[in-house]
């Protein structure tokens, strides 16, 4: 099977690293630490911050935070296992947004560095995936953002939405998953 995988938030714990990047930035500015805990996300009012200092923030350090993330747990293992398993894995990524300086470089080096397996690196040319994952004739994919399972399945891509603090809420038709084991799960039932 022809497995896509989100990179952030499914593989990489960009939340975590935005966190704890967030929080040492606040010192240097206002020192209230997290003033909305229940905040869509940490950069839609988590912080006291003005939507100009976040962008600033974030564009100034993402290249530098993006080489800082941790594996979601057992996303390695998974991963390697479905690998052994005779599965194809394509990882999707729309690092080529305004963010990132040197999304493909940094991004390769994290996934040797985490030693993640993959059968092709695909940076899409936009945040909707369905183009590339038509091109490479994915079978299924997993993602963490509603909007780009949304556009997935309109494109007849069977889809599911990875859970994450920020969407965690969601539950409006979308296949969902919680965690690694549910993604190797979901995927050993669907290819028999």
């Amino acid at each position: 099977m022809r497995i896509g995988l989100d990179i952030d938030n499914v593989i990489a714990d960009l939340d975590k690293t935005y966190l704890e990047e967030f929080l040492k930035e606040d010192k240097n500015k206002r020192n209230k630490g997290i003033v909305n805990k229940e905040a869509e996300h940490i950069t839609k009012g988590m912080f006291d911050w003005s939507k100009e200092e976040i962008e600033k923030f974030v564009s100034d350090n993402m290249d530098n935070m993006g080489k800082k993330f941790k594996v979601i747990p057992y996303a390695k293992y998974y991963i390697n296992k479905l690998k052994r398993d005779g599965h194809k894995i394509y990882l999707l990524t729309h690092r080529k947004n305004k963010y990132w300086k040197d999304p493909k470089n940094i991004t390769k080096q994290w996934l040797e560095k985490c030693q993640i397996y993959y059968d092709k690196l695909i940076f899409t040319k936009t945040s909707n995936k369905s183009e590339e994952c038509i091109e490479n004739e994915i079978e299924i994919i997993f993602d963490d953002s509603i909007s780009n399972c949304k556009n997935l399945i309109k494109a007849k891509i069977p889809t599911y939405l990875v859970k994450t603090r920020y969407n965690e809420k969601y539950n409006e038709g979308l296949n969902i998953v919680k965690n690694w084991k549910e993604i190797y799960e979901t995927i050993t039932k669907d290819s028999t």
